[in-house]
């Protein structure tokens, strides 16, 4: 049943909820609509307003699902419920979501080369991840994963949310909690049609769901604010030598060639620029074009540096490579880093690109050439305080990274 609903475009707002106390009926076995399997003959039914969904050994090797028959209108949309599963400790198990179009979609049939959002356990393990996956003719390939954590798959419920905005990146919340985050790559993205979630379950025990929801939601991500305030710009094009101009300099390697800021050679890790935007407000972002003395390379990053505090030891950084870029927090120094990486993504980056890293509270994205390539929610990692911004270039193995051809700092 619907508790909000909106359909005025580009505005659309959706919510449905079931399996509820509000939503109770009596136990049906199959299950009946809004809900339906499809491309399986896995037993599914309701059992005391519970979503109940067989284990493995009923129907070995089969991969479909079942699905809720609404589905939200926008890019910004997710699913939330209370989840019960369990599972030996012999055998690989795995239960898992997967993103869809609903059972109502016609010609829809198969969950395979579809992300889908797994909580696993390995044979002989009784520890558990949450994983991003794919499966592809009996094969698994894994695009995230967090580290092993106890409990998840005890026969004990727990709150799991899934988040999507803009269509690609992924947030997983067990009890509240942020525990994964992945950006989808093109060919893995929800589209209209395409935002339902099906559920299977490939553990020796029967799963169990309740007080379930899907909603389209408020982002953070505030991707079309307006940086009418330009703190800093700076176009490197004077003398080579030391840069000056009112930045503050970590590592003296790092220096004006030809008319770019670049690394001048010397010892690996990392030199920067930073300026103090005077906002302790939490929105910052940095616009750079890449390229000049040294072009993008493939195995060594240059970076875009946001929410950074003044002596340079904790921030947020973009770091980009010809075929990549990293969206991390950074502690220790912006000459030797230390990165907890939150998200990454292939992109393709050139000399002569603009590349730009925006942060609005939590929320924190890039841009290639005005296009989001990347996106990351920091969780509360790094304090809005942290009023300093700028640019890293880098060295490695005895390879220079990109230069940057210019740099600006703005404020919304």
């Amino acid at each position: 049943m619907s508790w909000l609903l909106r359909r005025h475009w580009p505005l659309a707002w959706a919510g449905w909820r079931d399996l509820d106390v509000d939503h109770s009926r009596p136990n049906e076995n199959p299950i009946q609509r809004p809900w339906a399997r499809v491309n399986s003959s896995r037993s599914v039914w309701l059992e005391n307003n519970v979503l109940k969904i067989q284990d493995y050994l009923e129907t070995p090797l089969q991969m479909g699902g079942v699905s809720y028959e609404k589905q939200p209108f926008t890019e910004n949309w997710g699913t939330d419920f209370d989840l019960n599963i369990d599972g030996n400790i012999i055998q690989q198990q795995f239960w898992g979501a997967v993103i869809t179009p609903s059972w109502s979609n016609v010609g829809w049939n198969s969950t395979e080369n579809r992300p889908m959002i797994v909580i696993w356990r390995d044979a002989t393990s009784a520890v558990n991840s949450i994983k991003i996956i794919v499966y592809s003719g009996g094969s698994i390939t894994t695009l995230a994963s967090t580290p092993n954590y106890s409990g998840l798959m005890n026969r004990s419920w727990y709150h799991f949310r899934i988040l999507v905005d803009k269509d690609r990146l992924v947030r997983i919340y067990y009890n509240g909690g942020l525990l994964l985050q992945y950006w989808l790559p093109t060919q893995y993205k929800s589209y209209l049609g395409n935002r339902s979630l099906s559920f299977l379950n490939q553990t020796s025990a029967w799963s169990e769901q309740k007080n379930f929801r899907v909603f389209d939601h408020e982002t953070i991500f505030k991707t079309e604010t307006q940086w009418n305030t330009q703190v800093k710009y700076d176009d490197f094009n004077r003398a080579n030598g030391a840069v000056g101009n009112g930045w503050t300099v970590h590592g003296t390697s790092g220096q004006i060639v030809s008319n770019s800021y670049s690394v001048t050679g010397g010892d690996d890790g990392s030199r920067a620029v930073i300026a103090d935007t005077g906002s302790a407000l939490g929105a910052q972002r940095v616009e750079a074009v890449i390229g000049g003395a040294e072009a993008p390379k493939t195995n060594q990053a240059s970076g875009l540096i946001v929410r950074c505090n003044a002596a340079g030891t904790e921030g947020i950084i973009a770091t980009v490579t010809s075929g990549s870029i990293f969206l991390s927090k950074f502690t220790g120094s912006l000459t030797s880093p230390t990165l907890t990486i939150a998200t990454s993504g292939s992109a393709t980056v050139q000399s002569g690109n603009k590349i730009a890293l925006s942060a609005i509270g939590d929320a924190v994205w890039v841009e290639v050439n005005g296009v989001i390539a990347l996106m990351a929610d920091a969780s509360g990692q790094v304090p809005l305080e942290h009023s300093y911004a700028g640019v890293l270039v880098s060295r490695g193995s005895f390879v220079n990274s990109a230069s940057w051809n210019d740099a600006r700092i703005l404020l919304p």
